[in-house]
């Protein structure tokens, strides 16, 4: 596999892991987190190599419920009685057809052009049933509609805690639309002339199942250690898409984080 140093914009793969892991959150108390994240990720869905990304991590929730994130976009989120619900703004969708210093991108993808990023609105609904957490989440693109949707349902549940560990496993399953199916996964008539692909339709359904394990140390009051590892299976039309050359990716991800 290959092995590259990059810097992330939005450092998306410290949470792709540990999705589900936000399906027991509550309305967050004010404060600030701020830190610096790494992880070793697929270049790109379905890659068959993976590389290193890295970018600052800003988290910052006011009391009244709003907050601004670099994980978690620029939302809203309240909770009641076991219920949560969280609508934000984000960015996310970005694909290159070569290697990039930022975001996804891989030379196999050579002449399938390139996906732009646009702004996406991020609704999630969660429900505490014991210690399991569960969640329905969304993804729904905005400036750029042809990138289609994605439906996520997650679950996770603690299984060790201390004094300064937390441990808790997370499994997540990922629906996409036909638009994205299609973006993604997709090869059209044009983009087989131009990367030697053969044309491949894909169509809605379910895309990946995730699970992993998340850990949170705390050094101190402040300082804290947070750190995910989990494997991503492909299945349906994206694991048979041509542009998929492994249908299961592990992912690991670490950050330091500094609150106050």
């Amino acid at each position: 596999m290959r092995f590259s140093l990059k810097l992330a914009p939005l450092f998306v793969s410290l949470c792709a892991v540990g999705a589900a892991g936000h399906a027991a959150a509550q309305a967050a108390p004010e404060g600030t987190l701020v830190g610096i994240g790494i992880g070793y990720v697929p270049e790109y869905a379905g890659a068959d190599d993976n590389h290193l990304v890295g970018a600052p991590i800003l988290d910052h929730s006011f009391g009244n419920g709003f907050f601004a994130s670099t994980r978690r976009g620029l939302g809203y989120q309240t909770a009641a009685g076991g219920f949560g619900l969280s609508a934000a703004l984000g960015y996310g969708g970005k694909r290159d057809e070569h290697k990039r210093n930022f975001g996804a991108g891989s030379d196999d993808l050579r002449g399938m052009g390139k996906v732009h990023g646009g702004a996406l609105a991020l609704l999630t609904a969660t429900y505490q049933v014991g210690t399991i957490g569960l969640s329905l989440s969304t993804a729904q693109a905005l400036s750029r509609r042809d990138n289609g949707s994605t439906y996520t349902i997650g679950a996770s549940t603690p299984f060790y805690a201390s004094a300064s560990d937390q441990w808790s496993f997370n499994a997540s399953a990922v629906y996409g639309d036909n638009k994205h199916a299609q973006t993604y996964y997709g090869v059209t008539a044009t983009q087989s002339a131009r990367s030697g692909y053969g044309s491949y339709r894909a169509e809605r359904g379910f895309e990946n199942i995730n699970v992993g394990v998340n850990w949170n140390h705390a050094i101190d009051a402040r300082w804290s250690v947070t750190s995910a590892a989990g494997l991503t299976r492909m299945v349906g039309d994206a694991a048979d898409s041509p542009l998929t050359k492994r249908k299961t990716t592990p992912m690991v991800t670490t950050g330091l984080v500094y609150k106050f």
